[in-house]
């Protein structure tokens, strides 16, 4: 008999939401905590503070896209450390891309079915720019070039792939493509 995930009805899309947000947290523990020596300070539940602090300064970061947040974790000894508020619904789908302009982690959002790119700030995660795709979502994936110079989102209700200058904060080409890309 199969187990009652295999039977699970799930969609693809519900999979990715799923399971996106964790695959990002763990792109972000790669990008450390900057020169402040790993320590982290934010909201916990019911309004308290609370810190963490890795030895080597590295940092777990899991996005939550059903509550709009962002869960705290020392990889080290997988404890959570904290939580933080996060003004977008953050999807990742693969950690062999680039998404790390130096800066900003780049990825997606279409609040009301509307494609934007988005720049979060690894350390407040709060979205530092939004760029508009001006197409219907859902998006997919956001990649930047190694270069960090373009990078590119499907529009998949659209039916075309944007491709974003991160550094002007425009779409400057559209590349149509088939159904549902």
């Amino acid at each position: 008999m199969a187990s009652p995930v295999l039977e699970s009805t799930m969609t693809r899309r519900t999979m990715l939401n799923v399971t996106g947000g964790a695959v990002f947290g763990l792109l972000l523990a790669g990008c450390g905590a900057g020169e402040s020596g790993g320590a982290t300070t934010a909201p916990g539940p019911a309004g308290e503070t609370t810190a963490g602090r890795s030895t080597a300064g590295d940092r777990g970061v899991v996005f939550n896209t059903a509550s709009g947040d962002v869960t705290l974790f020392d990889p080290a000894t997988n404890r959570v450390t904290g939580s933080r508020p996060t003004n977008a619904v953050v999807r990742w789908l693969s950690n062999e891309q680039h998404y790390f302009d130096g800066e900003n982690i780049w990825t997606y959002d279409f609040p009301d079915n509307e494609l934007q790119a988005i720049a979060i700030n690894p350390e407040t995660f709060e979205v530092s720019r939004r760029i508009p795709a001006d197409g219907a979502g859902p998006g997919h994936s956001f990649v930047l070039t190694p270069d960090g110079k373009r990078g590119f989102v499907n529009a998949a209700g659209s039916d075309f792939l944007a491709v974003v200058d991160p550094v002007a904060g425009e779409v400057i080409e559209r590349v149509e493509m088939g159904a549902f890309p």
